[in-house]
C-alpha cells in the first residue's frame, strides 16, 4: 500500500498501482470520488481520528501538496505554520525507514497568500530540519536564490526530493 498526501485527481494513485503497489490511501481535505477498488480516501480528521490503528506507509507521496497546507484554499484550517506541521505529522505517517517522495515549489522564500508557499534557503532548510535527506531531483541549489515562475505542477523549479525517515527522530536546533 502506498501512501499519498493531498490529491486533486487520482494521478498518482493511478501510477502507483501501474507500478506494483496493491493499493493507495489518499489523505485529502476535499471528498473525492475514485470508482477504483485498489484507491482508498480519508480526509485528514478521519485518518487521525483511527489513533493506532490508523495505517503507516513505507513509501509516501506529497506531491505540490505541502505548500498549501495552512493556507485555507483547499477547505483546511488557516494556520501560518500549516507546512512545518503537516511535515512533522508525515513523520508518523511514514514507517520508520521508509521513503517520502515530496515535491515543492522553490526559489526565493515567499508566500503567495493564500495560493502557496515558495521554498528557499530559509523555509527549506527550516522544514527539512527533521529528515534526513536522500537524494534531489529536478533542484540544485543556486535555484533557491532565484525568483520563480509558478505552475500548476512546476517541473524545472520543483523540488522532489525522497527522504528516508530516521528510526529516532531528533530534533535539529
Amino acid at each position: 500500500r502506498v501512501g499519498i498526501i493531498g490529491s486533486a485527481l487520482p494521478w498518482y494513485e493511478a501510477l502507483a498501482l501501474a507500478h506494483g503497489a496493491n493499493s493507495t490511501y489518499t489523505i485529502e481535505y476535499n471528498d473525492l470520488l475514485h470508482q477504483h477498488s485498489a484507491m482508498y480516501t480519508v480526509r485528514p480528521d478521519q485518518y487521525w481520528a483511527l489513533g493506532s490503528d490508523r495505517p503507516q506507509f513505507r513509501v509516501a507521496f506529497s506531491i505540490s501538496s505541502i505548500e498549501h497546507d495552512g493556507l485555507g484554499r483547499y477547505g483546511d484550517p488557516l494556520n501560518p505554520t500549516g507546512d512545518y506541521e503537516a511535515l512533522r505529522q508525515l513523520e508518523d505517517i511514514v514507517t520508520p525507514g521508509g521513503t517520502l517522495v515530496l515535491a515543492i515549489p522553490v526559489g526565493k522564500d515567499l508566500i503567495v497568500w493564500n495560493c502557496h508557499r515558495v521554498y528557499g534557503r530559509y523555509r527549506l532548510t527550516k522544514l527539512l530540519q527533521r529528515w534526513e535527506v536522500e537524494s534531489f531531483m529536478g533542484m540544485t541549489w543556486d535555484m533557491l536564490d532565484m525568483s520563480v515562475i509558478i505552475a500548476p505542477q512546476p517541473v524545472l523549479r520543483c523540488l522532489c526530493l525522497s527522504y528516508r525517515r530516521h528510526a529516532v527522530i531528533s530534533m535539529i536546533p
